[in-house]
């Protein structure tokens, strides 16, 4: 059993609620994303996220009336036990296992900058939102990360590489994140050779950011595919964007 699971076993519910407070207190834009997305039925891209678990910066999954999940890979680097999903899908983040209007939100943090392809991507979550849902996007902002020196993907490079529909294989990224990542911000990523092994094998782990984002880019992605922004808040080093189905 991890930390996280004994914790939550020995506080109980009075506890979460306690936790949930004085998160609420510490990061006050917790409470409108919530009432937001209360009792929605929601699918996850990537995932479990500690962001949307309990003690999370952004606790979410406890408003939600279920969550489905989407993932490229059975496992993958990232584990997480902040919430049991009800179904699980194996499939490509931009090739969505579900018919259209199924659920009432789509949610995904640190994912999309993983996907070559991000607007073809936005525009499939769009197609399994139902009229009138949401989604709640949480992207790194490059400033506070590893990409600090990289440049910002720019709305013309993703266009073109929704044109081109750009393989999840693609490794037209690779020279800049090998010249500029800065692995002193990213020590789980290990040696510079083990760093660059990782890098060569993407189309297996999916660790490359191959977009940089900005506020101002993730919110002009975000309209691209069709989406009308409600909200843009900065958290650390997230950028959280919550839209409407248009």
């Amino acid at each position: 059993m991890s930390v996280k699971s004994a914790l939550k076993q020995l506080v109980g519910r009075r506890g979460r609620l306690l936790v949930r407070r004085l998160r609420t207190q510490r990061f006050p834009i917790t409470k409108p994303y919530r009432k937001l997305l209360h009792g929605m039925e929601a699918l996850e891209i990537g995932g479990p996220s500690d962001l949307f678990g309990f003690g999370g910066q952004l606790p979410i999954y406890s408003c939600l009336k279920s969550v489905d999940n989407i993932n490229y890979a059975a496992q993958t680097l990232w584990h997480s036990d902040a919430v049991k999903f009800r179904r699980t899908f194996i499939c490509e983040g931009a090739t969505l296992q579900a018919d259209d209007a199924t659920y009432d939100c789509v949610i995904s943090s640190h994912c999309l900058e993983h996907i070559a392809d991000p607007i073809r991507a936005l525009l499939e979550w769009k197609r399994v939102i139902r009229q009138r849902g949401r989604l709640l996007l949480i992207l790194p902002n490059r400033d506070h990360t590893f990409d600090w020196r990289r440049p910002i993907t720019t709305i013309a490079h993703l266009r073109e590489d929704f044109r081109n529909e750009t393989p999840e294989t693609d490794l037209s990224h690779l020279d800049e994140v090998l010249t500029f990542h800065d692995l002193s911000r990213d020590l789980a990523a290990g040696t510079p050779e083990e760093f660059r092994v990782r890098c060569f094998e993407n189309a297996k782990h999916r660790a490359i950011h191959h977009h940089v984002f900005v506020p101002e880019t993730a919110a002009q992605l975000v309209v691209e595919a069709g989406f009308s922004v409600v909200r843009q808040d900065l958290q650390d080093l997230n950028i959280i964007t919550l839209a409407n189905k248009s």
